[in-house]
Parts: structure tokens; C-alpha cells; sequence
């Protein structure tokens, strides 16, 4: 009976063990888009895709000589409206970023003039004026920008010594956060160019390097934020001689990268995966462009590898779910959602 009953509890222990295994394991799937948003983009290539509360997406035109950013009603899956005009005068842009804002609006700023403002859906949706001008924000060279709260912007910083540029309500501005590269430059500008996106409602913010795998994400406490956690690879990807950065080998990181409710989602070639044969009609050769997402848990552990069909240029999310928004290549450009 003693070894009858030995024999069933190393029976269990071996069970949970394989159980435990197995549930750690990464797992390979396919999926189809859950709906289509908009089946073609007449565009040369999509620039960014931006969520706009609940009832709107926003998809950038940078090639577009007229109108840079096109509307879409997520419900009627129609496009409103086409706004925003290239140029120098009061209301134009000469290289207008586009990034999400809080509520129906879209903040844009300018790369080569000192311009930023908000283009209003409430506003056009009652035949106003949608552009809102707005002062001047210290965001000069800046590679990347999330807003956080109304009025509150944080940017990737070139040169100081800290990584992110906190810009509040009130216009002035703290830093925080560890550079990616721990040694010291005499130029940090390319060594930070990178990605950031930022989690309203569990107020986390996420940066990821472009070119070398640096991927760090930090939560709101306070009026602080603190890092939790950052990953690197042991192998390099450059050498540092005399405070100059040289890059010794192409990296393979993430295109781009969202937090969704319960996931940190990286748009990522895997290794060694061929690549794509479907393009676009014209000039652009989007051979590259990566078919799968890499889902991860909050504490970074790879939890799926997805395969979306098809080529993903975009990825956008609202935050508080996993339904995720993707411009994909299907024969041409295309909006459309997935349930992660």
C-alpha cells in the first residue's frame, strides 16, 4: 500500500511538472482578420494609424500632395473626411508626425518648423474648423512622442542625460529614465532613436531602440515613473571607439510595439523567416515587411508568435483590450482588426 501510494504521488509530481512545462511553452498560431476595416488605402505607402477614442481611426498620408490625414468612421467603416495641408502657411505643415491624443483629436507637430497642433473629429463632425494651434512645446529633435494625459507629452530626448523629456500642463519640463547605452558619446541621436507607445489605463509606457535590441518599460507612480524592467541582448550589435557609436551588424527589432490590455505586442520578422511575395502596385518594395506579431506578457516572457495572413505595415490598440487595429497588405493596402 506504501508503494502504491509513493508510486501516485510521483505520478502527480511528474503530471504538474509536464503540465507546468508545457504551459510555458511559446505558442505558434495563425489567425484571420476578425473584420475590415477599409479594404483599399490609395497611397503610395500608410504612414501612421492612430485610434481616436471609440468611434475612430486616423490613417497618415505622408506622400499625399493635398490632404496628410484621412478619417474613418470605425462603425460605418467610411472615410469622413481627408484634413491636414502640406505647406508654410498658418495652418500647414512642411513635415507634419502625427501621433494619438486624449479624446477625438490628433496631435501633430512639425520636424523642420517649431509648429504643433490639434486637428478636432468633434470639431469637423459640426462643420468647424478642426485645426487647433497650439504654443510652442520644447520638443526640437525629437524621434518619438506619446501624450499621457491632456496637455502632457513625453519624448525621446537626444542629448540629455537622461532618456525621456516629461513635458506638463503647466510647459515645464523634467527628464527620466536610463539611456540605452550606458557608455558615454559624443552623440547620443542615433543610439536613442526608438519607439514609444504608452498604456492610459494601466499607465505604463514602453520604449523600444531601432537599431539594436534595447526594450525597457516603465509605470507611472505618482508623479514618477519607474522602470520595471529592461532586456537587452548579450550579444553586440555595436562598438564604441573614441565616444563614437559604430553599428557592426544589422539587428532584428521590432517595427513597432503596443501594450494591449493583458500584452506587449512587437511587429517583428521572426529569424530566418523568408521573405514576403506579396506587394503593392508600385514603386515601394515591401518584401520586408513582417507577417507575424510577438505577444508577450507584462514581465516580457514570449507567451505567442502569430502569423496575421498577411503582411503588417501598422498595429495600433486602445489599451483596455486585446482587439488590435492593423494596416495590412492584402493585394493593396487594407484597415483591419484582430482579437489577440
Amino acid at each position: 500500500m506504501k508503494l502504491i501510494n509513493t508510486f501516485l504521488w510521483l505520478y502527480c509530481i511528474l503530471t504538474f511538472s509536464a503540465c507546468k512545462n508545457n504551459s510555458s511553452k511559446v505558442q505558434h498560431l495563425s489567425l484571420t482578420p476578425s473584420s475590415i476595416i477599409q479594404d483599399t488605402l490609395f497611397t503610395q505607402i500608410p504612414g501612421a494609424l492612430i485610434l481616436c477614442g471609440d468611434h475612430y481611426l486616423v490613417w497618415e498620408d505622408p506622400f499625399n500632395p493635398e490632404k496628410f490625414l484621412h478619417i474613418i468612421d470605425i462603425n460605418t467603416r467610411r472615410e469622413i473626411k481627408a484634413i491636414g495641408e502640406f505647406g508654410r502657411g498658418p495652418k500647414e505643415f512642411i513635415t507634419p508626425l502625427s501621433i494619438k491624443s486624449i479624446g477625438n483629436k490628433i496631435f501633430t507637430y512639425d520636424l523642420n518648423q517649431d509648429k504643433q497642433a490639434y486637428y478636432s473629429i468633434d470639431s469637423l463632425l459640426v462643420m468647424k474648423d478642426p485645426f487647433i494651434l497650439l504654443p510652442s512645446l520644447p520638443i526640437e529633435d525629437c524621434l518619438d512622442i506619446v501624450q499621457i494625459a491632456e496637455g502632457e507629452f513625453i519624448s525621446t530626448h537626444p542629448q540629455n542625460e537622461q532618456l525621456f523629456q516629461w513635458i506638463h500642463q503647466d510647459s515645464t519640463v523634467s527628464f527620466f529614465g536610463k539611456s540605452p547605452i550606458k557608455e558615454k558619446l559624443k552623440d547620443y541621436y542615433n543610439s536613442r532613436q526608438g519607439t514609444l507607445s504608452y498604456n492610459p489605463y494601466n499607465q505604463k509606457l514602453i520604449y523600444s531602440a531601432r537599431l539594436f535590441p534595447y526594450i525597457a518599460l516603465y509605470e507611472k507612480e505618482g508623479n514618477n515613473f519607474q522602470l520595471k524592467w529592461e532586456k537587452t541582448s548579450s550579444k553586440n550589435f555595436y562598438e564604441i571607439k573614441n565616444g563614437d557609436i559604430h553599428f557592426i551588424e544589422e539587428a532584428l527589432v521590432p517595427h513597432e510595439i503596443i501594450l494591449t490590455k493583458d500584452y506587449i505586442i512587437t511587429l517583428q520578422k521572426e529569424e530566418n523567416a523568408p521573405s514576403s511575395t506579396k506587394r503593392t502596385a508600385g514603386i515601394r518594395d515591401l518584401s520586408q515587411v513582417p507577417n507575424t506579431i510577438f505577444v508577450y506578457d507584462y514581465d516580457f516572457n514570449l507567451k505567442k508568435i502569430i502569423d496575421m495572413g498577411m503582411p503588417i505595415l501598422r498595429i495600433e490598440t486602445k489599451g483596455n483590450s486585446n482587439t488590435i487595429y492593423a494596416v495590412g497588405i492584402d493585394l493593396d493596402f487594407c484597415i483591419v482588426t484582430y482579437e489577440i
